[in-house]
């Protein structure tokens, strides 16, 4: 593994293509896992200051809670609702930038849901249609192609709870160590808006050189609206961002 970043960044989540199923797998234990141990969702910070190198993190009190429910997930593929992500980033083939769009369209059909997937990044396409129990859907899903960038919204919040030491995210949050790599930098800087929905912008750097961001609405395994991660030489490896929302 690649460990030129440190702990941020896709490098924790090599070749998302390809390892897709293994990063469920751990997504999924960590978060059903950390949720029942810990209760997640209700953890807070307040405070002012920034953190002392220890490990733990302060804020200005301004937890997320006061925007959503802790346990509010917008990402649901079990009922009706459309979502629209814009991609960008790097194909793993060629090394060039390329960019691209994910569509799920869910509609009800009784006690199953019909799904209809469109997902296209640089020369990648694929397209499916189901119907399936509403239980079952998410499973089916998971493990298509379409359904990497989501793994990479479904992780920010995972990623950020084990970094920034078992806190929500907050506005001001802020978490600096040393590693073999150089000074890693965690920091919550603003509240931002992704079609309609709100969270807190992440930014993680090392030695001064973006690593990955993302815009968290909770730290129980909620999906992020956006993320971003870079690669050692700073260049945009994974974009994924909200661009239309609908849920009935």
């Amino acid at each position: 593994m690649d460990k030129s970043r440190g702990q941020s960044g896709l490098d924790r989540f090599p070749n998302t293509k390809l390892t897709a199923r293994t990063l469920l797998t751990l997504a999924v234990v960590l978060s059903v896992a950390l949720a029942g141990c810990t209760g997640m969702g209700g953890v807070g910070v307040g405070g002012d200051g920034e953190n002392d190198g220890t490990g733990s993190s302060t804020g200005d009190g301004d937890d997320l809670n006061s925007m959503v429910g802790a346990e509010d997930d917008w990402f649901n593929l079990s009922r009706p609702g459309h979502y629209a992500f814009d991609l960008a980033g790097m194909d793993e083939e060629t090394g060039e930038q390329v960019s691209g769009q994910l569509v799920y369209d869910i509609e009800d059909a009784g006690e199953e849901v019909t799904v209809s997937v469109d997902y296209e990044f640089g020369d990648e396409q694929y397209q499916s249609t189901i119907t399936s129990p509403r239980d079952e859907v998410m499973g089916q899903l998971f493990l298509t192609p379409a359904h990497a960038p989501v793994l990479a919204l479904q992780s920010a919040s995972v990623l950020y709870y084990f970094e920034m030491g078992f806190t929500n995210p907050a506005v001001g949050n802020r978490k600096q160590t040393t590693t073999d790599e150089g000074t890693q930098i965690t920091e919550v800087t603003e509240k931002r808006s992704y079609a309609g929905l709100e969270c807190v912008f992440v930014e993680t750097t090392v030695d001064g050189e973006r690593s990955q961001q993302s815009c968290l609405r909770g730290s129980d395994g909620g999906s992020a609206p956006y993320v971003a991660t870079y690669t050692e030489e700073g260049e945009l490896e994974l974009e994924v961002e909200l661009v239309e929302y609908e849920s009935n």
